[in-house]
């Protein structure tokens, strides 16, 4: 249950990009990623490192598509977070 629940943002994003375009799935994936975070304080009061770098990046990334109106922001966003994910298991050693 909790892979679905980090993965609802994602899956949010695809199924508003499949009928309504880039922009606003980006929107979506800001606010449930927001949502996301939000729960997850108020029922643990603590956030991992992992999905505060996510919301981060994906407002960062996000932020600058909509602002723009270029997607390529949003598409960076993956990638950096699979250099984290490296960069932690490197450092992990």
């Amino acid at each position: 249950m909790k892979t679905l629940f980090d993965l609802l943002p994602i899956i949010l994003f695809f199924i508003a990009y499949k009928f309504a375009g880039i922009y606003v799935a980006t929107g979506v994936a800001i606010a449930a990623a927001t949502l996301q975070v939000g729960w997850v304080w108020w029922r643990q009061r603590r956030v991992e490192t992992l999905l505060l770098a996510s919301l981060g990046l994906i407002l960062v990334f996000g932020g600058l598509t909509i602002a723009l109106h270029d997607p390529i922001f949003v598409m960076w966003k993956p990638t950096l977070v699979n250099w984290l994910f490296g960069a932690a298991f490197l450092g992990s050693q």
